[in-house]
């Protein structure tokens, strides 16, 4: 009997074996480890339906072909696919009833990546956080429903995070019932708001109240922009694009300004203060100064949450690559030519796969944040505020320590990838341009950290004169003076010491700067404002040693919960490696908090760094599963590096034929006719 030929199975490239057997050396499952990241299975598939199906509808699935995104697209041509993108997020949610793309798109960038990203960021949060039940019940369906597209408006060309230096004002006349909004000069003109420019309806505007000849400060207001009919801006508003940026070019960050343009009395958000129809201002019994706050609280651990995922992503790539990229060997024989993979090599395996513990601690820090601002929405709807201000300073300091960690983070993880790297074929170049835009979004990084030190400067102050602090800072108690720590050989290994450790330096820094400040005033005669700014970076790296202090904390929490004895065994080395390299790295920002009082010896350093090797070869054989475990998309990647299967090479050359100027080149031969005939000829002719 003659068997019928079998279809043979494609060869697999040399990378692609490679790719394999990396992938089968890890010793967990990594679908297990997803769905804790992804909050359960039910979660995680749902969500990964959601972002197939837009893939499928945006044509992004098939791999042979050159992302959109790499295709050279001019400042328009960005614009509208970043529209054709929001549309299609916009059409699945609305179509399916979820909100999975309410704060990060399908490749898991910021929501702002789509022109209409700030409706569901910032727009609805403000409406449900800042208008009374009866705007609520107006304004809402209309913005849940599509009708309308918001944006939140604040800052400004010259005032950014300081609040009460913005200037737009909001004027109220009496004799028509209407406020009137105005830019009074050329720094108040509203500037850098996503979705600004070309895509919004409505914005809710924070500008100066002034009624009855006083100014009430900073509220929100209801601004209608454009026209429902044919889009036009509205009498006396200017708007506009303000041009490309280092990153998210797929939206139209705007300008706008406002010439007295006026609105309806109840167009003031009056959940919080309102103005009556004699224009007497109210403000509501019992809530906080700082009830604004609140949205910010609520963007900012949206953004510490983007940027796990977002440093995963660039980790994920560049592992992927480094462990079918081979180049060199350890040998020094020069007769010996055979390479290993870059993965094998201390110096590759050691920056990523201590980034890649640091996604995980930012992911899990995220975690405890928004459990944070869950508790404070319930305790508010009670109009308990209490919580406000250790909420404030914790998605403040935890935004900017996120922020810069994934930044340092995915920008190592281009340059582990060689110049490969730096082509845009990798997908790195614009994540690591969509990270660093984030540690200015929603408040400059070291204003960030000195709203936290300020907040626990206050707290060492009301210890120090035995009064109560907000729970959460009591550990700001621990004695720290004369101090050392006995932990030795394998007690480093174990939270509790890694937690003692980092709560020592935290501590210890944070009644620094207080005696700094005190020592600067009584013996200097410095007043508070100059000793603050004397001390300002002692104050900011104690903020940062409070915030690291903090993502410990979460890791640890988080990690003890899980069941699964493989993973559990994983996620421990992982947060072990946060712990101690955070100690001992000479490139770790502020580890020398850790050495400085001589807390930890010379002795215990070389303890922790053996730990430290041993925890990495752990890890290395885990390194695919680890990348594995965030599940991602080879579509949400759009990388030539990060191929799931490996396939690298044959990606690479893929993409780079499809390339823009290639494709035009190969209709003329392989000549670029303009470029010859206009300056390549007459270089060659010697006509310069």
């Amino acid at each position: 009997m003659i068997l019928p030929p079998q279809p043979m199975m494609p060869l697999l490239t040399r990378q692609q074996r490679l790719m394999q057997a990396a992938r089968s050396r890890a010793s967990f499952k990594p679908l297990d480890l997803t769905y804790i990241i992804y909050n359960g299975e039910e979660d995680f598939k749902s969500r990964e339906a959601a972002r197939t199906r837009i893939e499928q509808r945006l044509g992004e699935l098939d791999q042979t072909k050159l992302p959109k995104v790499h295709q050279g697209l001019d400042r328009k041509a960005l614009f509208h696919n970043g529209l054709r993108m929001g549309q299609a997020l916009h059409n699945d949610e609305l179509e399916q009833r979820h909100g999975y793309f309410d704060r990060v798109t399908h490749h898991y960038t910021l929501i702002n990546a789509s022109p209409f990203g700030l409706h569901p960021l910032m727009f609805v949060p403000t409406l449900k956080l800042q208008a009374s039940s009866e705007q609520l019940a107006y304004w809402l369906p209309l913005a849940e429903s599509g009708k309308i597209i918001g944006a939140y408006c604040q800052t400004e060309l010259g005032h950014g995070t300081f609040l009460r230096g913005l200037e737009t004002t909001a004027t109220f006349d009496r004799k028509t019932d209407e406020f009137i909004i105005h830019s009074p000069t050329i720094t108040s003109t509203k500037y850098w708001p996503g979705g600004f420019g070309y895509s919004t309806t409505h914005a809710i505007v924070m500008a100066r109240l002034l009624t009855g000849g006083q100014d009430y400060g900073v509220h929100p207001f209801m601004v209608q922009l454009r026209s429902l009919g044919d889009f036009r801006p509205l009498p006396g508003i200017e708007l506009g694009d303000i041009g490309s940026t280092m990153g998210l070019n797929s939206t139209d960050n705007g300008y706008a300004v406002f010439n007295h343009v006026r609105i309806p009395r109840q167009h003031m958000m009056m959940g919080n203060a309102s103005v009556a129809r004699d224009g007497t201002y109210v403000k509501v019994v019992s809530v906080n100064d700082k009830i604004s706050y609140s949205t910010m609280i609520y963007s900012r651990n949206v953004i510490v949450h983007t940027m796990a995922f977002q440093l995963a992503e660039a980790v994920t790539i560049a592992i992927r690559y480094s462990v079918v990229r081979e180049q060199g060997n350890l040998h020094f024989s020069p007769q010996i030519s055979s390479e290993l993979p870059i993965m094998s090599y201390k110096s590759q395996h050691y920056r990523l796969l201590t980034s890649m513990a640091k996604a995980f601690a930012i992911i899990f820090a995220s975690k405890s944040c928004e459990s944070i601002y869950q508790d404070l929405a319930v305790r508010q709807s009670r109009g308990d505020h209490s919580t406000l201000a250790y909420g404030h300073i914790t998605t403040a300091s935890l935004k900017a320590w996120a922020t810069q960690t994934a930044a340092d983070g995915a920008e190592d993880a281009r340059k582990c990838c060689g110049g490969h790297g730096y082509s845009v074929l990798s997908g790195l170049p614009d994540l690591v341009s969509d990270i660093t835009a984030m540690a200015t979004l929603e408040g400059e990084n070291y204003v960030m950290y000195q709203q936290a030190a300020r907040y626990i400067v206050k707290c060492v102050v009301a210890i120090s004169a035995g009064r109560p602090v907000d729970s959460a800072m009591d550990y700001l108690r621990t004695p720290t003076l004369h101090q050392q720590c006995t932990a030795q050989g394998n007690d480093f290994l174990q939270p509790d010491t890694q937690l003692s450790i980092f709560r020592h330096r935290a501590v210890r820094l944070a009644f620094e700067c207080q005696r700094l400040i005190d020592e600067s005033i009584a013996c200097d005669g410095l007043s508070s404002d100059a000793a603050w700014n004397m001390h300002m970076m002692s104050l900011i790296i104690a903020a940062r040693a409070h915030v690291e202090y903090f993502v410990l904390q979460s890791f640890v929490e988080h990690v003890v919960r899980i069941t699964d004895v493989a993973v559990r065994k994983v996620a421990d080395h992982l947060c072990t490696l946060f712990a101690l390299s955070t100690i001992e790295s000479p490139f770790a920002i502020g580890a020398l908090g850790f050495f400085e009082d001589s807390y930890i010896t010379p002795v215990q350093l070389r303890d922790i760094r053996t730990h430290v090797h041993h925890t990495l070869s752990e890890l290395l054989p885990e390194a695919i599963g680890l990348t594995d475990a965030w599940g991602f998309s080879d579509a949400s990647l759009a990388s030539a590096l990060g191929q799931k299967d490996g396939n690298v090479y044959e990606t690479m050359m893929s993409w780079t034929r499809q390339l823009p100027l290639n494709q035009a080149c190969r209709k003329t031969d392989g000549v670029d006719i303009e470029g010859f005939q206009r300056y390549i000829h007459p270089v060659l002719r010697g006509k310069l």
